[in-house]
């Protein structure tokens, strides 16, 4: 299957849906935008809602790798790590066009088929989830009964500077609004922290309750668990006593260059495969490099 081509007609579509709404876009114009006849397209997609869903499978999945790197980056304050993922989530969105569509997510909440429902649920909550997570460790356990309120908030402004100035954004544009929601992050944060605030909140706490349910589902867990598997196998070789120093700094640098490639990309390559053989070498590694190999994929 033509992989340019199927992006093509995914990109004409979402523009369409963005501009018109799912249910007012017909896949005869889908087709002509992608210069091609209607027969043609079912080649590729039997219907307007696996085009869709697909779309949102493929958001999904760029959004979880790529805050898995995020997660692995040790070197960000919990500060800077907020604003990342907001510079995060602007860029995949970008990247994939969806930022017209998400000015008719009533589409995309309320659809009549059940799995782009579910998978743009999952998604939303996904995201609310590592939000959550960034700023518990930013500002402590207490916000979270005020997250929501502050992540809508937050959301909102990007959806109106979108709809104010337009969503062909530039890298730095992108940063710069990053940075001046993690400002008024903080700014929201010290409000709700508030007397007056504490029992104010826009939603229910069933429904923060249900969100809480998917935490699992997230890049975090698997993120976090990765870190402690690097610092299992750091100690594991430092306290080696059957190692040579010359030996332990080898694989410590082996290690190392693991944790790098690792951020660079969240997928697995040849040379971490090759370093983690080097690891596996020493018996006392094996199991930790077992679980590192699953987390790196």
């Amino acid at each position: 299957m033509n992989k340019d081509k199927k992006e093509i007609i995914l990109q004409n579509a979402l523009r369409l849906f963005g501009e018109k709404g799912v249910a007012l876009t017909t896949v005869d114009e889908i087709a002509k935008e992608s210069g091609m006849t209607k027969p043609s397209l079912y080649k590729y997609f039997d219907s307007k809602e696996t085009l869709l869903l697909e779309s949102i499978s493929n958001l999904s999945e760029s959004l979880d790798r790529e805050v898995s790197k995020l997660y692995r980056n040790l070197g960000l304050s919990p500060g800077e790590r907020i604003v990342e993922l907001m510079a995060t989530y602007l860029k995949v969105v970008l990247n994939h066009n969806f930022q017209t569509l998400m000015f008719n997510m009533p589409t995309l909440k309320n659809s009549r088929d059940e799995k782009i429902r579910k998978a743009w649920t999952e998604l939303e909550e996904k995201f609310y989830l590592w939000f959550e997570d960034c700023m518990t460790d930013k500002y402590g356990k207490d916000i979270e009964k005020h997250a929501m309120d502050i992540i809508f908030i937050a959301g909102s402004i990007l959806l109106e500077y979108f709809r104010l100035i337009g969503s062909d954004l530039p890298d730095r544009q992108c940063r710069s609004l990053a940075v001046y929601v993690g400002r008024i992050i903080h700014i929201l944060v010290e409000g709700f922290n508030t007397p007056e605030m504490n029992n104010v909140s826009l939603f229910d706490s069933s429904l923060l309750e249900r969100i809480g349910d998917c935490r699992d589902k997230t890049a975090i867990k698997k993120a976090r668990r990765l870190n402690e598997v690097f610092e299992e196998l750091e100690f594991i070789i430092r306290e080696s006593e059957l190692l040579t120093d010359i030996e332990k700094a080898n694989y410590r640098e082996a290690l190392k260059k693991i944790r790098e490639e690792s951020f660079e990309s969240s997928q697995n390559n040849v040379v971490i495969e090759a370093l983690v053989l080097y690891l596996e070498k020493v018996e006392s590694l094996r199991e930790a490099c077992t679980e590192l190999r699953s987390l790196l994929k």
